[in-house]
C-alpha cells in the first residue's frame, strides 16, 4: 500500500516503479518453483555401473511415457562417462555422477545432462554422496589401496570443489545424513563398523560396531531412525540394524538367514517410510519397521541387483544385471503388492533407478 507523504499522491511513474519492483521480487522468489527444462528433466534415470575395467558405465533415461534412451551422458557430451558408475545423486538442478574406477565425479545439469564440471583430485574410487546443508556434501571414497587412502570428501556444491578431506574407515560406502542430529552415518564395508561424523566440525564422533558383519545399505524411516543391512559378502547370514541417530545406539537387530541363498544387502523404503525392502539372491522381501523377525516369504520372486522405490506411488523398481553379456540387463517395475507393471531394457549392471519430478 502506498503512503501519502506531505499531502502528495503517488504519480503514475511511482506506480509503475512499484509494480516493476514487485514483479521482480515475485519472480525472484518463485524462480526455484519453476519446472526444470530439458529432455531429461522428468521421468527416470537408470544407473548402469558397467562391467568393471571395461569403461562402459552409462546412464539411461525412461520418459514418463516409457520411452527408453540409452547412454545419455555420451550422447550429450560426446565422450565416455568412464568406468564403474557407482551412484548418482540429485542436488537441486544438478546430477552428480560418481564414477568410481575413473576416480572422478561428473556434474551435469539434470535437465539437459550437459556437463557443468568434473571433480577430480587426490582421491580415488568415489562411491556415494549426500547433501549436508549449507551448499556442502559428503562423499565416501575408497582410495586406491595404495598411496591414496580411504576418505570422506567435503564438496562445496557452489564451486564444485573438494574443500576438505576427513579420515575414514576401510571401504566407506553408503552415506546417510540425519538432519535432526546433524550427523552423517557412513557404512564401512571392508570392516564391521559405521562411522558417525559431526557435520558442524567435520570430525568423527563415534564408531558403531555391527560385527561380525559388514554394513552396506542404509535408509531413514518415518521416525528418523537409520536402518542398515549388514552381512559378509556372499554370505547367507546377516542382520538388519535400527540405529538411533541421537544416541548412536543400535535399538533393534533383526537376524537375517537366507538359507541356501546369499543376502544381497540392498535396502529401500516405501514413501510412508514404514516398510523396508531388502533382498536375498532370488527375491525382494518387505518388512515393517515394527517387525522383530525377518519376512517369511519374498514379495517379489526375482533376483535383484538393485532395489529402488518410487516416492510418489510406492512402485518397486529392481535391476537385473548380466555382467557376462550385453543382453539380459533390464529394470522391472512392480507395484507395492509385487505385481509386475513393465520391463525396460538397460545397459550393463543397472544398480539403481533415480526418480525425477
Amino acid at each position: 500500500m502506498f503512503t501519502r507523504i506531505n499531502g502528495l499522491r503517488p504519480t503514475a511513474w511511482t506506480l509503475f516503479l512499484y509494480v516493476l519492483i514487485s514483479t521482480f521480487i515475485f519472480s525472484s522468489c518463485s524462480k526455484d518453483d519453476e519446472d526444470l527444462v530439458g529432455e531429461y528433466a522428468q521421468g527416470y534415470l537408470v544407473v548402469n555401473e558397467g562391467v568393471f575395467g571395461k569403461n562402459n558405465a552409462t546412464v539411461g533415461h525412461i520418459s514418463k511415457n516409457e520411452m527408453v534412451t540409452q547412454q545419455i551422458f555420451q550422447t550429450v557430451n560426446g565422450d565416455s562417462l568412464g568406468d564403474n558408475l557407482q551412484s548418482v545423486s540429485i542436488l537441486g538442478d544438478e546430477a552428480y555422477l560418481l564414477v568410481s574406477n575413473s576416480n572422478k565425479i561428473e556434474v551435469v545439469n539434470r535437465g539437459t545432462f550437459e556437463r557443468k564440471a568434473t571433480i577430480t583430485g587426490n582421491f580415488a574410487n568415489p562411491r556415494y554422496m549426500a547433501s549436508v546443508g549449507n551448499n556442502r556434501a559428503y562423499v565416501s571414497s575408497w582410495g586406491n589401496f595404495g598411496n591414496i587412502g580411504s576418505a570422506i570428501l567435503v564438496v562445496d556444491t557452489n564451486t564444485e570443489q573438494v574443500v576438505s578431506t576427513i579420515d575414514a574407515g576401510a571401504g566407506p560406502e553408503n552415506v546417510v545424513y540425519s538432519q535432526s542430529a546433524n550427523k552423517v552415518f557412513i557404512a564401512n564395508t571392508f570392516e564391521s563398523s559405521i562411522s558417525v561424523y559431526d557435520v558442524s566440525s567435520n570430525t568423527l564422533e563415534a564408531t558403531i560396531d555391527v560385527s561380525p558383519n559388514s554394513p552396506k545399505d542404509m535408509v531413514t524411516d518415518k521416525d528418523g531412525k537409520i536402518w542398515v543391512t549388514a552381512s559378509a559378502f556372499g554370505s547367507s547370514e546377516g542382520a538388519l540394524h535400527k540405529i538411533n541417530p541421537t544416541t548412536n545406539a543400535i535399538e533393534t537387530t533383526i537376524e537375517l538367514n537366507a538359507g541356501s541363498e546369499n543376502i544381497g544387502q540392498q535396502l529401500a523404503i516405501n514413501p510412508a517410510k514404514d516398510i523396508l525392502y531388502y533382498n536375498f539372491s532370488s527375491g525382494v522381501y518387505a518388512l515393517s519397521i515394527t517387525a522383530t523377525t525377518q519376512a517369511a516369504s519374498p514379495l517379489i520372486q526375482n533376483g535383484a541387483y538393485g532395489v529402488s522405490v518410487e516416492p510418489s506411488n510406492g512402485d518397486i523398481w529392481i535391476g537385473i544385471a548380466n555382467f557376462s553379456a550385453p543382453t539380459g540387463n533390464e529394470v522391472i517395475r512392480y507395484d507395492s503388492e509385487g505385481n509386475a507393471k513393465g520391463t525396460f531394457t538397460a545397459s550393463a549392471g543397472p544398480n539403481e533407478v533415480i526418480f525425477l519430478p
